[in-house]
C-alpha cells in the first residue's frame, strides 16, 4: 500500500486558510501535516486520475482566527464558507461528486474543527483533534489526531518526551484553570490527597511554562 497510495492534493483555496500552515501552538498538528504533506514525493501526485485520495488542505485555526468575529458568538460564517468552498470544487472537478466525498480527506486540529466540516463534508474521512462522537465524529470512518503542542518551529520536539513510564515518579499530574463541572470536582476529590497525585489549579507563570513542562514528563 505504501508503494502504491496516491494523494491529490487540490491546489484551490484562499491563503491563509489554505496551505499556510501554522506550525506552533497546540493546533501545530494540522499544520505540520499540510507541510510535510505538501512537500512530499512518494504519496502526492500532481495528476487526479492518478490518485487514490484526495487533500483538502485548510487550516480550522487559521480559518478561525480569519473569519471569526469575535464576541458574536457565532459560527455559521466558517461553516458556509467551507460549504462554499466544497461547492467550488465539486463543480470544477468532477472527483467528488463520483463518490460524494468518500475518497477525500480533511486534517483538522481546532475544537470547532467538526461543526467546520459538517454537512456535505461529513462523508469525508475527517482527522480532528476534537474526536467527540456527540459532535459528528464517527467511528470506524474519522480519526483521533494527536493535539501536540509544537513550541519552536525549528525544533518542533522541543520539550516533548521524557523517562520511561517506569522512572517516572508521579501516577498523575493536572493543573490548570477551573472552568467547567469536572475540574473543581477533581480538585476537590485529589488536591492534596496522594503523595504520588499532583492535582492543582493553574500553576505559577514561569517562562516557557517550565515547571508545566516537567511535571508533565515526570508523569506515567
Amino acid at each position: 500500500m505504501e508503494k502504491m497510495l496516491k494523494v491529490y492534493i487540490y491546489p484551490d483555496g484562499d491563503r491563509p486558510i489554505f496551505h499556510e500552515p501554522l506550525l506552533e501552538g497546540i493546533y501545530a498538528s494540522e499544520g505540520w501535516f499540510v507541510k510535510l504533506m505538501e512537500g512530499n514525493k512518494q504519496f502526492t501526485t500532481g495528476d487526479p486520475e492518478k490518485a487514490h485520495l484526495f487533500y483538502i488542505p485548510f487550516s480550522s485555526r487559521l480559518l478561525q482566527l480569519t473569519l471569526y468575529v469575535r464576541n458574536s458568538h457565532k459560527r455559521s460564517n466558517l461553516i458556509d464558507y467551507m460549504k462554499n468552498y466544497v461547492d467550488m470544487i465539486a463543480g470544477k472537478y468532477p472527483f467528488w461528486n463520483r463518490t460524494n466525498g468518500t475518497d477525500h480527506f480533511v486534517v483538522a486540529c481546532h475544537d470547532w474543527a467538526p461543526a467546520e466540516t459538517r454537512g456535505r463534508m461529513l462523508n469525508c474521512i475527517r482527522a480532528l483533534c476534537n474526536a467527540d462522537i456527540e459532535v459528528g465524529f464517527k467511528i470506524g470512518k474519522d480519526v483521533s489526531l494527536p493535539e501536540t503542542y509544537v513550541r519552536s518551529i525549528e525544533n518542533p520536539i522541543k520539550n516533548l518526551g521524557g523517562n520511561p513510564p517506569s522512572q517516572r515518579p508521579i501516577l498523575a499530574f493536572f493543573a490548570g484553570g477551573l472552568h467547567g463541572y469536572v475540574r473543581p470536582m477533581l480538585l476537590k476529590l485529589w488536591e492534596n490527597k496522594e503523595p504520588d497525585m499532583k492535582i492543582s489549579g493553574p500553576l505559577p507563570h514561569v517562562k516557557g511554562n517550565t515547571n508545566y513542562i516537567e511535571l508533565m514528563k515526570s508523569s506515567k
